[in-house]
């Protein structure tokens, strides 16, 4: 948000940035199709599914969540160091791990959903803070 001072008087003008309807529409079709396929995926884990029934969403899980990153990318340069870009990194890592300690798969999935609804639902002033400026940057 930008506030400008026009004139004389108290009169402010708020200039807020928005975003156009369509990316914000495909944004949150993405996140609806991550959440649905990341919960059957984790869902099916927990009740020992054989792997090979869940690869499909395995696979779509994977796809959304690539997307949902190109698309904070695309949104603003300033995504990856801010913080839902690090949230974003964390919840990857978390995932990364998955793949070195098999045996601990439950657990690391349990953190990485945890970490993914965390970071969907943090206040803007931290989603939207910079490790680089220091400060909240839109």
């Amino acid at each position: 948000m930008v506030a400008e001072n026009r004139g004389s008087g108290n009169e402010m003008k708020v200039d807020k940035r928005r975003r156009s309807t369509w990316p914000k529409m495909v944004d949150l079709l993405l996140r609806v199709c991550h959440v649905v396929s990341s919960s059957v995926l984790y869902g099916g884990l927990i009740w020992a599914v054989p792997f090979a029934r869940l690869s499909s969403w395995h696979h779509l899980t994977i796809a959304t969540g690539s997307a949902l990153i190109i698309s904070g990318i695309c949104g603003s340069r300033h995504w990856p160091y801010q913080g839902r870009g690090l949230m974003a990194a964390l919840h990857v890592g978390l995932i990364g791990l998955i793949h070195g300690r098999t045996a601990t798969m439950l657990p690391f999935l349990t953190a990485v959903l945890v970490a993914g609804v965390i970071g969907s639902h943090l206040p803007g002033f931290i989603r939207h803070w910079s490790l680089l400026h220091g400060r909240r940057v839109d």
